[in-house]
């Protein structure tokens, strides 16, 4: 029993180093490999002993990375396509969370029963404010250390260039350009800050009616001033008819007076009696006349105090409230511009 034992102890032994070395051979491969691939990605050549330390691991085999130029290119490429590949992935990931970040603000905000969406837009608007006074006073700093700078650049190019008159004009013409561009600048600042101003006045007319209400009420007033139109014609249409048929009567009332102030006065001519009844005719005449113009006197004195009182009831009813005054003032200025 003794020698079988030991025999199989000895193989044992045997399997145990056979491991040993395939371990340490892997390792040494693993080793080989990952400083190849350090290689490829920093785009430069293995080592000699390397090399040749990872070809004596595999005694007479082939070092499959020296076979050609051709293999290490296709390697290279595909780890420039997988770099590639894991930064545009890197990028879209480091986007979706900053989507996922807004949308889980958002939500928040939206199941806040504490506070109303107005609170976060005011609270928006400050950190802008907030961000935007920190910019001027970031470009103000700026400002005061950009001068001294630019003139100590003045001075020392003018005193470069002093000598060469060519290199002066050109550095003159330089200068406009830049002053130029300045200016260019500086109206830029200026047309984004009032297309922000109308920006914010467009946002705060869109709280008043929508222009389908001015539209319609526009709509409405055309209607009725159509009525009033037609109302007027029609009106006035009366009153020239019924100006002719007055005008006919006054015409029929004087031929017929005249025929009557002839005759009587013929008469009267030749019997004493007649006399008395042309003076009557005459003074009836006369007093119908002073009836007609007391009641066209009437009429037209009625006529201005159904006017004063229809503006004395308008007057009445108007309310004086300052306030409605000045917001119909304000709507008017709209409706204007």
């Amino acid at each position: 029993m003794e020698p079988q034992t030991l025999e199989i102890e000895v193989t044992k032994d045997d399997v145990s180093i056979n491991r040993a070395n395939k371990d340490e051979s892997s390792s040494r491969m693993e080793g080989f490999i990952k400083d190849e691939f350090d290689c490829v990605l920093n785009e430069k050549e293995p080592p000699e002993g390397q090399v040749d330390a990872g070809g004596g691991s595999f005694g007479n085999e082939e070092n499959p990375f020296h076979i050609g130029d051709g293999p290490l290119t296709v390697l290279k490429q595909k780890e420039k396509k997988l770099v590639d590949e894991v930064s545009v992935r890197t990028s879209e990931l480091a986007h979706l969370e900053q989507e996922l970040e807004l949308m889980n603000e958002t939500a928040e905000m939206a199941f806040n029963n504490q506070h109303s969406i107005d609170f976060y837009i005011d609270q928006l608007n400050e950190q802008v404010q907030a961000k935007r006074n920190y910019l001027l006073t970031l470009e103000s700093e700026w400002d005061t250390v950009r001068k001294p700078l630019e003139e100590r650049k003045r001075s020392l190019e003018e005193s470069l260039y002093s000598n060469n008159p060519d290199a002066l004009e050109m550095l003159q013409k330089l200068r406009e350009a830049q002053q130029e561009e300045q200016f260019i600048l500086s109206e830029i600042m200026k047309r984004e800050e009032e297309h922000l101003k109308l920006s914010a006045d467009i946002e705060k007319k869109q709280k008043v009616a929508s222009r389908k209400s001015y539209t319609d009420r526009i709509k409405e007033i055309t209607k009725n001033s159509r009525k009033q139109d037609a109302d007027i014609e029609r009106i006035l249409k009366d009153t020239r008819v019924v100006q002719l048929e007055s005008n006919s009567i006054q015409e029929s009332l004087h031929r017929t007076y005249a025929v009557a102030d002839e005759i009587v006065f013929r008469e009267a001519k030749k019997d004493p009696t007649g006399l008395h009844v042309y003076r009557l005719l005459v003074s009836i005449h006369k007093g119908f006349e002073q009836i007609s113009e007391k009641i066209l006197a009437t009429d037209r004195i009625r006529r201005e105090v159904a006017e004063y009182e229809t503006k004395l009831a308008a007057t009445a009813s108007r309310s004086l409230d300052v306030s409605e005054l000045k917001a119909n003032l304000d709507a008017i200025i709209r409706e204007k511009e």
